[in-house]
């Protein structure tokens, strides 16, 4: 468990980061909900398209950046393929 939330996270904050963060001083902690929770999704084998919808749903409904369909979504899918990967290496 520790294993694959720890590279969540990592991939939320080096690839994901849709505030643009990484390359400030913030810690590295801020999008650490958005990873546990996308941890337990994944644990509850979701589809691609249920991870896709919650990280566009972060970005577009909770931090308020873009809309559903704008051009950050290729960033959203890339990442939800990565997240499923990362699940599916750890079982």
């Amino acid at each position: 468990m520790i294993a694959e939330l720890e590279k969540l996270k990592a991939l939320l904050w080096e690839e994901w980061d849709p505030i643009g963060l990484n390359d400030t001083d913030c810690p590295r902690d801020e999008y650490d909900s958005y990873a546990l929770r996308l941890y337990s999704i994944l644990k509850s084998n979701a589809s691609r398209d249920e991870v896709l919808n919650y990280l566009v749903w972060v970005r577009t409904e909770y931090i308020g950046i873009g809309e559903k369909g704008d051009p950050a979504i290729e960033a959203d899918r890339i990442v939800a393929d990565k997240a499923m990967q990362i699940h599916k290496d750890a079982q």
